[in-house]
């Protein structure tokens, strides 16, 4: 079978799910490759239109160049947007590359081809151009939510794309208000008769059911897999050790790269975490302490937000793969507080690593989180039943968590590996 899968980048998070499904079926005798924009990273299988030597694309001198125009250009025909929409398609109709160059860069003729975040590198009529050009089967697999939209990559509780994104919240220049109804119209004249779509969570799934663009046309729900020999438990004292952790000490792992990004939850997060102090605080004889509890904190966000909590905290930044699944594994659960998110991946890896969650009832917690048996999921924006959830989850017993943290190993090996991902996008082509 021959694949092409096309990313804008295989460097960032946004284009790991291309990468470790090229390599997916790579690994399995397929002659597969992956086609991006850029990239400096030499990933085998990997073929970059442009190819640089380091740095991201935003320092070469393209970048640079295009970040003057494009500052200048917003100047000239100011865009204001509401940030938290991550309305970032502007221009639909623009082409980045066209069918053919892509082919040319292709070293066959593919017999399907993977759509995944391709946000300036291929469009509508791109697709449409490779479809008429191989006849090849294409889905798109969701990465976020704007293969359904006119632009934005969220769209919260807005319910255009079901039409025709007209009256774009996310646009608060009244004068440029059509953008999202413009590039919705061409996506939907524009995109391929025959495509199918693939989303990775159930809220992705209920809004893809429901879409202007995608609605009658094949729809299917796939949870992005997990390789169990890399993310797996391990020892829990000596993942602790590695991060200076006390082995009685109740761990909570959350991962902050943006406190100020709305979807991110972290303001909910923050005010869960004052009332489950006041109920450490005020708790009975053989019930958690407050004293007792740690988070466990990774990503750029430090300890200055924890500030007014009397609560203990590990700032441990950036963590490279390694460390990362050593902090699952030290930890007696995690913490995802995501309002609108179509992941996150954390969820899908600590689970992998046998690490139960908490989190509201959004993304792919709605297919990974079961109640009492992988974690506990709470009604979306409820800070009081978070809190009551994160003090469930450091009441429990050591082995009352080794069972859940068995449930949730037993869980990702049955529904996110790679071979069970492969099984069911195989038998779409």
């Amino acid at each position: 079978m021959n694949i092409l899968n096309l990313a804008t980048t295989d460097e960032n998070a946004a284009g790991v799910p291309c990468l470790v499904v090229n390599t997916m079926f790579r690994n399995a005798g397929h002659n597969s490759v992956m086609l991006v924009r850029e990239s400096a990273s030499g990933n085998p299988g990997v073929i970059a239109l442009k190819k640089r030597k380091y740095g991201s694309y935003i320092h070469t001198f393209n970048g640079k160049v295009e970040n003057k125009l494009s500052a200048w250009y917003r100047k000239i025909s100011p865009l204001d947007r509401d940030d938290k929409y991550s309305f970032h398609n502007i221009n639909e109709g623009k082409e980045y590359v066209s069918g053919k160059k892509i082919l040319e860069h292709t070293p066959f003729k593919p017999d399907v081809i993977l759509v995944f975040w391709v946000s300036q590198f291929v469009n509508s009529a791109t697709l449409a151009e490779l479809s008429e050009l191989t006849g090849a089967k294409i889905i798109w697999l969701m990465t976020d939510n704007a293969p359904l939209t006119g632009g934005c990559h969220y769209p919260w509780d807005c319910k255009g794309f079901q039409t025709d994104c007209s009256d774009c919240p996310a646009i608060l220049t009244v004068s440029r208000k059509k953008i999202a109804q413009q590039n919705l119209a061409l996506k939907k004249a524009n995109l391929p008769a025959e495509i199918d779509l693939i989303s990775g969570s159930e809220s992705d799934y209920q809004r893809a059911l429901k879409s202007a663009l995608f609605k009658g046309k094949g729809i299917h729900k796939m949870v992005a897999p997990i390789d169990p020999e890399r993310f797996r438990p391990g020892n829990k004292e000596e993942a602790r050790r590695f991060f200076g952790l006390k082995p009685q000490q109740k761990v909570i792992f959350y991962g902050a790269n943006s406190f100020t990004d709305p979807r991110k939850g972290s303001a909910e997060f923050l005010t869960a975490l004052h009332e489950v102090c006041k109920k450490l605080e005020t708790s009975s004889e053989g019930a958690p302490r407050l004293a007792d509890v740690i988070i466990l904190l990774a990503g750029k966000e430090g300890q200055e937000f924890f500030r007014d909590i009397p609560i203990k905290v590990k700032s441990v930044g950036y963590l490279n793969e390694t460390d990362l699944i050593k902090a699952y594994q030290a930890a007696d659960f995690m913490v995802s507080p995501s309002l609108e998110d179509s992941g996150p991946m954390m969820i899908n890896q600590s689970v992998m690593c046998g690490t139960p969650m908490v989190t509201f009832n959004t993304g792919v917690a709605m297919d990974i989180v079961q109640n009492g048996k992988t974690g506990l999921r709470v009604e979306l924006f409820n800070t009081e039943e978070l809190a009551n959830a994160m003090y469930r989850m450091l009441s429990l017993s050591v082995t009352e968590l080794e069972i859940m943290s068995a449930n949730c190993r037993q869980f990702a090996l049955t529904e996110l590996t790679p071979e069970v991902y492969a099984s069911k996008l195989m038998a779409l082509f």
